[in-house]
């Protein structure tokens, strides 16, 4: 059962705080301005405990397995349309278990110890140097705990994991996606994909930081999704790795018009390709053919160039450069005003203060 890193629940408030912080925006929000729904909490009861982790994650039963020693338990998570990231701590020894997962994936990696687990198909002992991997047709089992410490849960619903991989290896997918069990986070890919993952673990601790964007949300969640399908083992992934037929520059432009005239949405390529009726490899392939960048690389020129615009007609006195970067999906101010830079010769500041 993935649970998600959290400020370490010892020492616990001898005082139980309330039960859950409620979502920040609902999730059918859109636009600039929608947030994901978020939850933040600590309690020492049992039953609340299985009950918060179980709304983010699957139902299950957890035994409390040091009653003398103080229970607690801390949960922050994040909920990105159809992938949950969160950070989970106990105080004290605990054992949790499900029935089959059924409508999930999900990985578990933690931030420190080792936690022993039964994926539903094989014995693993997961550390922060290798991570485990459920699959939806498994009866899971997690033991430890027994010395604190936090684990970083990130849960994928079952038809969005299996949409991708019918999309990437332009495979039908009629069952479950046999996904090897674990994952060595010291390998080439699993050092890739952990690097990307992290990316959601400082959303958890951050979830009204400048990643909260949606800009950044949607892709960044997809990009994690797709980068764990390239870097498991699983029946899929040499399908995967063939180049498809390049599409007609007719439909690149297309794609290209669609991005021009929508940049604050937060577009994936998965989103892109399906507008424009190709597969996502073929569109990205299309791209590197017809106009030398991905449609990443070129969604982001286009909200630079919209940026450039804001900041020439903003008031210095109402505005500043972070606020405009965040606008249009920049989180890093420094990158982003190194971005700006090298295309229009001066700082983003040098613009604003010009208005």
């Amino acid at each position: 059962m993935a649970r998600r890193p959290v400020a370490a629940p010892s020492p616990v408030p001898r005082r139980r705080t309330p039960r859950l912080t409620v979502p920040v925006r609902p999730a059918s929000w859109s636009g600039a301005e929608a947030r994901m729904p978020a939850i933040s909490m600590t309690t020492r009861a049992r039953d609340e405990a299985q009950e918060a982790v179980a709304r983010v994650y699957f139902p299950h039963r957890l035994a409390v397995l040091e009653e003398g020693a103080g229970f607690a338990m801390s949960l922050a998570a994040v909920t990105l349309g159809s992938v949950s990231a969160g950070l989970l701590a106990y105080s004290g020894e605990v054992s949790l278990e499900t029935g089959e997962l059924e409508t999930g994936y999900e990985v578990n990696v933690p931030l420190d110890g080792d936690l022993r687990t039964w994926t539903g198909h094989a014995d693993v002992c997961v550390s922060p140097q290798v991570a485990a991997v459920y699959r939806p047709d498994g009866r899971t089992r997690l033991h430890g705990w027994a010395g604190g410490g936090r684990l970083f849960g990130l849960k994928i619903e079952r038809d969005a994991l299996e949409s991708a991989v019918a999309e990437l290896s332009d495979r039908p997918v009629r069952a479950v996606v046999p996904l090897e069990p674990r994952l060595d986070l010291r390998s080439p890919a699993g050092r890739q994909w952990w690097a990307l993952a992290r990316s959601l673990v400082a959303l958890v601790e951050e979830p009204e930081g400048p990643l909260a964007s949606p800009m950044v949300t949607r892709p960044l969640a997809r990009t994690v999704l797709v980068s764990l399908l390239h870097a498991l083992d699983h029946p899929y992934r040499d399908a995967m790795a063939v180049r498809p037929a390049a599409p007609r520059s007719s439909t690149v432009r297309e794609a290209v018009e669609l991005l021009e005239a929508e940049p604050a949405t937060p577009w994936t390529v998965a989103d892109l390709a399906r507008r424009v009726g190709v597969g996502t490899r073929a569109l990205q392939d299309g791209f590197a053919r017809h106009v030398g960048e991905t449609p990443t690389a070129y969604l982001r020129q286009v909200r630079l160039r919209r940026a450039h615009a804001d900041l020439v007609a903003a008031d210095p006195a109402w505005t500043s450069v972070t606020e405009v970067a965040a606008r249009w999906g920049f989180t890093h101010t420094g990158r982003f005003a190194g971005e700006y830079r090298r295309r229009y010769g001066c700082a983003p500041s040098e613009t604003l203060r010009r208005a």
